[in-house]
């Protein structure tokens, strides 16, 4: 019997191989893709050196991991297991953050509801008030001098999906800042931005007003960006408001009969995450067509608009091309959509495209809203020639403002988010200290190459992501006399699939960190926190 069983086990195994190698050779089924970014591994070159050092092997087991037969059917299935039994999933904590009856939220709205975002950005609250300021103030330098030349700017304050729907959120589990001071961009800028009057459209707020009155969901359940039905209401009213800043007749946004469905991308984004083989249960949502109206005498003005994923949902379903003439997307600040002639916006003649425009819109979602526009605002001053108090940077805003631009393009490459998710989740930090890590790094590489140069450099000699820098080159340097830390480092390298450079770095910068962390190495111009273990610099240990 136990033979028989043995036969039976062997031949259902050679069974499901020789299955999966001709699926994976020859595609017979065709199967919903997995969500998420993958990086593809290809199938590594044999060579003496990489069969030596290990490097071909590891290599060629991760391209056999994502290139065999019946894989996503297979992992949708071991999928819904962890969920069914352990309510697990692969899923890491800092891409969902899952809240009371089963909803979803994404980690940056939950910590700046319970504002502590602004930690990502600034020491502490007063920095954060300061660099807030600066900004509306600057945001109002720029809408004077855009006004000036027929051209609106508007500032889009646009809801998250934790003020909406707090109810469900997931209570906050670490107590470090308790009884610090706090501060929230959303409710900061709303103040400022009224009492300097700088244009500006707070839907969240509006959201607030009629949540309890609509018969439809402003936020779905397991996505994290509005429904496509609010967000079609949101894109309605920022047409009304154009035409009541401007005096000028746009078309009207026609919203068809609205009908209930399950949940459509991107209203379950956060959920297809998990890939699972059947739906989490969760209500259907109201979903309707659009069209622009019949009026002949209405004008299609030029709008820019510069912000986050947010916009994503209204660009998808409304024929923006029947409103207005142009409207290109500059996500981020760093990438552009909808328009023909360029993908960056560092191609661009900033000031000939601003002042070839009739609005120029910046849309950003609440937790968002600490991120200074990354940028924009800056760099239009610079590029309308504007010179002020705010325009003028010391070392400091140079060096923040090329952060965020920095840290726009990373969001802006799938590839380079996933490989600073898996550094993340492998030095136990969020997704968003990592992307500021890597951005960090990017601007200190680029000031000691000589290939950015801060202005006024002279009045800050060494400020600390330069003096970071050096003190990672040094220890570099010792770190490579010591031939057994060599050999370590190699086998670490080998182990992490990292070259030899990168991770001889990475060693050392952990060094940094631990000596800042320790008190034993402070930078220039600041004292030592204990409270600073992975705000301000990245271990990529």
């Amino acid at each position: 019997m136990k033979a028989l069983t043995k036969t039976i086990l062997f031949a259902l195994t050679a069974i499901l191989l020789f299955a999966s190698s001709l699926q994976k050779q020859f595609d017979f089924h065709q199967f919903k893709d997995l969500r998420g970014v993958i990086v593809d591994q290809p199938m590594p070159e044999l060579t003496l050196e990489s069969y030596r050092d290990g490097l071909f092997q590891k290599q060629t087991e991760e391209h056999l991991k994502q290139h065999f037969g019946y894989r996503q059917p297979l992992i949708r299935f071991y999928n819904q297991y962890l969920w069914d039994f352990y309510r697990k999933t692969h899923v890491s904590k800092e891409q969902i953050a899952f809240g009371k009856d089963n909803w979803f939220y994404e980690p940056g709205p939950v910590s700046d509801y319970y504002q502590r975002q602004f930690r990502f950005y600034a020491a502490d609250s007063t920095e954060m008030a300061s660099m807030l300021s600066k900004e509306a103030h600057r945001l109002l330098r720029l809408q004077q001098v855009l006004e000036s030349h027929g051209v609106h700017l508007i500032v889009c304050l646009v809801p998250a999906k934790d003020l909406i729907c707090p109810e469900h959120l997931p209570e906050i589990q670490d107590t470090t800042y308790l009884g610090e001071p706090k501060i929230s961009a959303r409710f900061f800028n709303e103040k400022e931005l009224t009492r300097l009057g700088v244009n500006h459209l707070n839907l969240e707020q509006w959201f607030l007003q009629i949540k309890d009155t609509v018969d439809f969901a402003l936020f779905p359940k397991t996505g994290t960006h509005w429904t496509k039905y609010a967000a079609l209401h949101g894109a309605d009213t920022l047409i009304r408001y154009m035409e009541h800043l401007s005096g000028i007749n746009m078309k009207n946004l026609v919203i068809g009969p609205r009908e209930l469905d399950d949940a459509r991308n991107p209203d379950d984004d956060l959920e297809s995450l998990l890939n699972l083989m059947r739906p989490i249960q969760k209500p259907k949502y109201y979903y309707a067509d659009v069209m622009a109206d019949d009026d002949t005498t209405a004008i299609k003005p030029k709008m820019i608009v510069i912000g986050d994923s947010f916009w994503w949902t209204i660009a998808a379903q409304i024929p923006l091309d029947e409103f207005f003439s142009k409207a290109p997307y500059w996500y981020y600040n760093s990438t552009v959509y909808y328009d023909d002639r360029y993908h960056s916006v560092d191609e661009l003649n900033l000031a000939e495209e601003l002042l070839s425009s009739d609005f120029v819109v910046l849309f950003y979602c609440a937790a968002q809203q600490y991120r200074m526009n990354d940028g924009f605002t800056q760099k239009a001053l610079e590029a309308l020639g504007v010179e002020d108090s705010y325009a003028i940077m010391d070392s400091t805003d140079f060096v923040e403002r090329e952060i965020q631009r920095n840290i726009g393009k990373i969001l802006a490459t799938p590839s380079t988010m996933e490989r600073i998710r898996e550094k993340a989740s492998l030095n136990h930090k969020t997704v968003e200290q990592a992307v500021r890590d890597d951005a960090k790094w990017i601007v200190a590489y680029q000031i000691q190459q000589g290939t950015l140069k801060v202005p006024n450099n002279d009045n800050v000699p060494l400020d600390s992501i330069t003096f970071i820098e050096r003190e990672i080159q040094r220890i570099m340097k010792a770190l490579s006399a010591n031939p057994e830390t060599m050999e370590s480092i190699r086998e670490k390298a080998a182990k992490y699939n990292k070259t030899f450079e990168q991770a001889l770095r990475d060693d050392a910068h952990w060094v940094v960190n631990y000596n800042i962390d320790q008190g034993t190495l402070r930078w220039p111009g600041t004292t030592n926190h204990s409270n600073t273990k992975s705000e301000n610099h990245g271990i990529q240990q």
